[in-house]
């Protein structure tokens, strides 16, 4: 809940470093994968939170999944409400990959069942407060060809 003395606009601009920094994550889906203990993390880490091992190879994931489990946003934050309800998804990627949360984009928001095959799409994040737009991944269902 906001406070009074709290301004409400306080979504914060990204540093360019930092924007770089995470680009593959953000544009590929890519995240790392610890030799040691077998593990796959996303986001990418450099401390593999299981065998604490330094260092995990990188590993781009598939551009695929299944809903696992779903929700629906009614009140989402400050530049983000351009959709109304925002509907959400907790994705696995792939057969075995890591768990993701994403926005689920070109569905009713009745249509988001769990088991649901969904594929990434590049769309807009969100508008920074320097007035540049952040983009990066969000899921839908996969088209069936007919």
């Amino acid at each position: 809940m906001w406070s009074q003395s709290e301004p409400i606009y306080r979504i914060a601009t990204h540093s360019t470093a930092k924007t770089w920094r995470n680009r593959l994550g953000r544009y590929r889906l890519a995240g790392t994968h610890c030799s040691s203990c077998g593990m796959d993390h996303f986001p990418a880490r450099i401390v593999c939170p299981k065998c604490h091992k330094k260092n995990p190879e990188s590993k781009e994931f598939p551009k695929t999944g299944t809903v696992v489990c779903t929700a629906v946003d009614h009140s989402p934050l400050m530049g983000h409400g351009e959709v109304i309800p925002k509907p959400l998804a907790v994705i696995r990627l792939g057969d075995e990959g890591p768990f993701v949360i994403s926005d689920i984009v070109d569905c009713e928001v009745d249509k988001l069942t769990e088991g649901l095959q969904v594929e990434m799409v590049f769309r807009k994040w969100r508008r920074e407060t320097n007035g540049s737009y952040m983009y990066g991944y969000k899921f839908r269902p996969i088209l069936s060809e007919e």
